[in-house]
């Protein structure tokens, strides 16, 4: 656990973020954007007073997912500036495989 983490108010008993958290919460869920994935599984907030720390770790842990095949994503919407907008969804399989296995 990093010094901004201790600084935010967690401490060292709280679990680390997964992976596992994105694949449970987008079951519950669906079709979310990544802003929305990282603000509601891990209370970071990408924009504003409130970001402390960086983005990097988060959006590994996505890309972890997406590599895994654990989630997939599609194209929302194109966005002015030449940026993509991406929903991230649990295909079916996957989802019945994970609630198998979690119980």
């Amino acid at each position: 656990m990093g010094y901004s983490t201790m600084l935010m108010g967690k401490g060292f008993d709280q679990p680390r973020n997964s992976v596992k958290q994105i694949v449970q919460y987008l079951i519950e869920n669906p079709f979310q954007t990544e802003t929305e994935i990282q603000e509601n599984v891990f209370d970071y907030f990408r924009y504003g007073y409130r970001q402390i720390e960086s983005n990097k770790k988060y959006a590994d842990l996505l890309r972890r997912g997406l590599q895994k095949g654990l989630y997939k994503r599609f194209l929302w919407k194109k966005k002015n500036d030449s940026r993509n907008l991406y929903r991230y969804y649990v295909p079916t399989s996957v989802k019945e495989n994970f609630l198998k296995n979690n119980e």
